[in-house]
């Protein structure tokens, strides 16, 4: 164990992924580019990127580094860099035991990392002046005004901002520099639900043993306080949704395997692929999967649907996911420059948003329609007028599409011009991005009675 590595801490966050939950996918993919500069730099780095250890080297979920990620990073500064892939809670035990010397990236999601950047120091913080890409007007308010952005959130925007910054009160230095975000919500089988708009949907008798509930107590907890707070049988208000009492989360536990006991759900899944599964074979028709989960049943040939949320407490659970800097790591081994590369140039370039919403996930610099949208640089080119409007402006695909519950935005064509929506066109599952934020309910975090909360879990599993 590394010096300076909190064993308490280390022991507290150790049941992560376990309960905490990936908040993505894994898959991974590629996309052609720009050129890399000839002097081995790239835009938004000043220093040259030739002095650091090689490969570089990024450990993170599979959601988060993705191979189409490592090779942009290669193909634009002729660096060659390393992914090791893990789960959440791997990630937290390899950096935590040792990693965070011999690794110089991170990547995980708002539950996992306050054991690494928080609780054990094991990043760096970093300026917002040494990123060319981020500016107050090319970056959106769920970033840089996030107490306008989500002040209906109360409380919750402070546990926000603590993870986002290092100094929450001035905002000019990153803790956890994002990169994706998305607002996970509800998946359905058009052919035998309607219309869903709350997670109080998992629970309805019409669906009693049709339902995928997920198995991780970090994310199916705080799901079942929003449909319990809502309908007035616990107490509590939306500010403390993501860091509950004792109190609450037996509240909420019981009432989980009363409804577990009676039959409510059809299996409970922790394995991505598992909640595919059960939502392409029709097992399941309804489920609180995520959405790369719910392209994948469409892939499969089965249609599902993506719900678009209720205003106020049962709405979207949003979490964002992102690189930092090991520490030491990174510097020991003469990496900054080279993370700070990763995350400028490759993360919030042109070309990532549109590599990336293949899956689902958002980026925090969409609003810089100059270069997400129309433009290119470096690392390639921008998502263009059709795809970055259906993406973020809720806008239908100019070609007609036959089923919205089977549309796959990978293998349609868009267009690189600007058109026409079609009346038949498809339109994104959730809507534009505006409404997505307003519809927020719940803010990812690994909370302060986690150690209760995998107690009673246990209660639940073994039910």
């Amino acid at each position: 164990m590394t010096t300076g590595m909190k064993r308490r801490n280390f022991v507290k966050y150790a049941g992560v992924g376990a309960a905490a939950g990936l908040a993505g996918c894994s898959g991974g993919g590629g996309g052609d580019g720009g050129e890399s500069d000839s002097d081995g730099t790239t835009s938004g780095s000043s220093d040259t990127l030739d002095s650091g250890s090689r490969p570089l080297q990024w450990i993170g979920p599979a959601w988060a580094a993705r191979s189409g990620q490592s090779d942009k990073f290669t193909e634009m500064t002729g660096i060659d860099l390393e992914i090791t892939t893990a789960t959440n809670s791997t990630t937290q035990q390899r950096v935590l035991s040792g990693g965070q010397s011999s690794l110089d990236a991170v990547s995980c999601d708002t539950s996992a990392i306050g054991a690494i950047a928080t609780d054990n120091d094991a990043t760096y913080a970093l300026p917002t002046s040494d990123f060319s890409n981020w500016t107050p007007d090319a970056v959106a308010d769920l970033f840089t005004d996030p107490g306008s952005a989500l002040e209906g959130l109360g409380q919750q925007v402070e546990t926000y901002n603590e993870i986002l910054w290092d100094d929450p009160g001035e905002q000019t230095e990153f803790k956890f520099p994002p990169t994706i975000c998305n607002f996970d919500a509800i998946g359905s089988n058009p052919k035998y639900v309607d219309e869903v708009s709350k997670w109080g949907a998992l629970f309805d008798d019409q669906y009693e043993g049709q339902v995928a509930m997920g198995g991780t107590a970090a994310i199916t907890i705080p799901e079942a306080i929003m449909y319990l707070l809502d309908n007035d049988m616990i107490d509590g208000d939306i500010g403390t949704l993501n860091n509950p009492t004792e109190g609450q989360i037996d509240t909420a536990v019981d009432f989980l395997i009363d409804q577990k006991q009676s039959g409510q759900f059809r299996s409970t899944w922790t394995a991505y692929g598992n909640s595919v599964n059960l939502m392409s074979s029709e097992e399941a028709v309804i489920g609180d999967i995520w959405q790369p989960a719910c392209l994948d049943v469409r892939r499969s040939g089965t249609p599902c649907n993506y719900a678009t949320m209720s205003e106020g407490i049962q709405g979207y659970r949003y979490w964002y996911g992102g690189v930092a800097p090991l520490k030491p790591g990174a510097q020991d081994r003469n990496n900054m420059a080279e993370v700070q590369s990763l995350i400028n140039d490759v993360h919030w370039g042109a070309w990532f948003p549109g590599y990336i919403q293949n899956w689902g996930y958002s980026v925090p610099h969409y609003p810089n329609t100059d270069l997400v949208r129309d433009g290119s640089d470096d690392s390639g080119q921008g998502m263009g007028p059709e795809y970055y409007d259906w993406a973020y402006n809720g806008t239908g695909t100019y070609q007609s599409v036959e089923n919205d519950a089977l549309f796959d935005p990978q293998s349609y064509e868009w267009s690189m011009e600007e058109g026409e929506p079609a009346d038949d066109g498809c339109v994104r599952d959730s809507g534009p991005i505006s409404e997505r934020i307003d519809r927020i309910g719940f803010f990812q975090i690994w909370p302060d009675n986690s150690s209760h909360m995998l107690e009673r879990w246990r209660e639940f599993t073994s039910a």
